[in-house]
Order: C-alpha cells, then structure tokens, then sequence
C-alpha cells in the first residue's frame, strides 16, 4: 500500500522541473538537421540557409581545431567567446563582421534549440558583437549614372534587359537578390507597385512610377510569355538570370562605361537610390519601408552622411543666407 501524499503543496525547483520535462538532447549533427529543416518549413531563402550553415561549419571548426568536444548541454557563453571570438581573431585573423555573423548565426541557433525545449538557455545570447567600423556609403553621381545608362544596346534583348534593370534599381534601390527574384505575378502596374521579397522572406510593396511601368511593360513584350518559367528577368537562353550573372553583367557595363573610379555594383545603385530620394524631397519613413530596412539606423546614414549634399542644401535654405538685411 503507497504512503499517503500530503496534501500541502511544496515550492517547485524550476531546474528540477526543466530537467523533467527537457526533451533529449540532440547531438550537434542532428540539431543542425533540426534547424535547417525548421528554417525550411519556415520559407526561409535558401541563401538564409547556406549563409548558416557556413557559419555553423566554422564554429565546429573552431571547436575541432582545439579539441574541444561538441556536445550541446557543455557549450556556454564562455566556450563561445574564447573559442571562437577570441580564437577567430588570434588565429584566423577574421574580420568583426564576420566574427559577428557567426554569433548572430549562433544565437539563431541555440535559440531554436530552447524554443523546441532541447536547452535551458541560449549561451550565445550572452555574447556580445564586436564593434565594427563604418564605413563610408558611396553613391554615383549624375554623369556616372548617364555613363552608365548609355552603355546597354536597347536594339538587343539583352541591352533591353539591362537597362531596364538598371532603371529597375535607381527607381526602386532593391538589392540584387531581389531583382533576380522577382517574378511576372509580382508587377502589379494598376495600383503601381511591385512586390518585393526580401531578407527573412519578407514581402514588402514597392512604389513604380510611369516612366518605370512604361520601361517595364515594353521590356514584357520582347521577353514574351512562351518560356517555361515566370522569372521577370532571363538570359538570352531563357532561363533565370542570376546573381553571380547580374554581376557579371554589372562589371562588363562598368568597363563599357569607363566608370572605374567607384564600384558600380547592385548596392551601390542601392545607395544612390536612397541619395537622391532624399536629396528630391523624400523622408526617411518612407524610405525605409521602400528599401526594406528594419530599423532606421542604416536609413539615418543615408540621410546624416552625404556631407558635401548636406552642406549644398543648407547653404540654398539657410535662414540666415536668405535673411534680408535692412
């Protein structure tokens, strides 16, 4: 016969409690597989994913390299910053964005891991990033941009293609991955917006103009409807233009042009979007929910750091400039 509970209930220990109901903890391989799976699930873009798994592969390098044993209940914040941070810096010489790149990828991690109820606590999410520089944003100027725009034969398919593109980014700012990701649902010309999925698979709307939509809708029709994909922009093969070939493309304009004297690729044409939305009159709320940013600090830049503009357009509205003496 069992012995009588008593009735009066007693304080829980709460790491007894997580302990009991904790599921079995994985080993580092399988929670890997967990994770790229969930990330999947999610409708994460599978750039998202590799750029994870790089960062994941170099922690288990770290660790490998000093004999330091993967097991997931034994990592703590400590491991993580002097066997990695401290490790990447000394031994690989690794830059501070990318030493931050793996913590950021760590926090995601291990934080999967106490969400799923396999760890207590996320130990990267102690450690701190490291400060990094800023550096400057570089933006085109008018007679660069003419240069630039005057390069692609718009008798051809492809010079069509390009400059429209071209066109595409100093409208719009999108980054590279999300032009060569847009597809033909995604232009909406009635209500004047293209649907835009950026970073995190976030989808955001995106103000086009008349001279845009006009640009757009001719590039449409020497592109035709007859292709087995539904990719806006194709080669002359008729398959997906990417990234790596956006870039290429970019470069052999560039030397066309005899623009050298400042990289010309997709982010700069970013850059020079939001330089000249600002400079015409545009505020940094609706820039932001254009390039697609989270937050305003990378926005403010684009609106604190163009000295030379700043200094222009205080000295065409200075109040004093304009005070009439009497």
């Amino acid at each position: 016969m069992s012995k009588r509970r008593k009735n009066e209930l007693q304080p829980i220990d709460e790491n007894k409690a997580i302990q009991l109901f904790k599921e079995a903890v994985p080993s580092f391989e399988d929670a890997e597989k967990l994770f790229y799976a969930n990330e999947k699930a999610r409708n994460i873009l599978k750039r998202t994913i590799e750029w994870h798994r790089e960062n994941l592969h170099a922690f288990k390098k770290a660790m490998r390299e000093q004999g330091i044993e993967l097991n997931l209940e034994k990592i703590t914040h400590r491991t993580i910053r002097n066997n990695l941070v401290l490790y990447a810096i000394q031994k690989w010489n690794n830059k501070p964005q990318t030493i931050n790149m793996r913590i950021r990828t760590l926090r995601q991690f291990f934080g999967f891991l106490v969400s799923e109820g396999y760890l207590a606590e996320n130990p990267a999410a102690r450690v701190e990033l490291l400060k990094t520089a800023k550096t400057l944003i570089i933006a085109l100027n008018d007679e660069q941009i003419r240069r630039l725009l005057a390069v692609p034969n718009r008798k051809t398919f492809t010079g069509l293609r390009d400059y429209t593109i071209l066109s595409l980014l100093l409208d719009t700012g999108l980054r590279l991955s999300e032009v060569t990701g847009l597809r033909l649902g995604d232009l909406n010309f009635n209500e004047s917006y293209i649907k835009v999925r950026g970073k995190g698979a976030k989808e955001r709307l995106v103000p086009i103009q008349a001279k845009l939509k006009k640009l757009l809708k001719q590039y449409l029709i020497h592109r035709g409807s007859e292709i087995d994909n539904d990719f806006l922009f194709v080669t002359i093969d008729n398959t997906p233009i990417s990234n790596r070939g956006l870039q290429e493309r970019f470069e052999i304009i560039s030397s066309k042009a005899g623009v050298n004297e400042v990289r010309t690729s997709p982010h700069t044409w970013r850059h020079t979007f939001a330089r000249l939305y600002i400079l015409n009159g545009g505020d940094a709320f609706s820039l932001k929910q254009i390039l697609g940013h989270n937050s305003y600090e990378t926005v403010n830049r684009y609106v604190n750091l163009f000295g030379s503009d700043v200094k222009d357009q205080h000295r065409k509205a200075s109040p004093l400039e304009n005070l009439h003496d009497d």
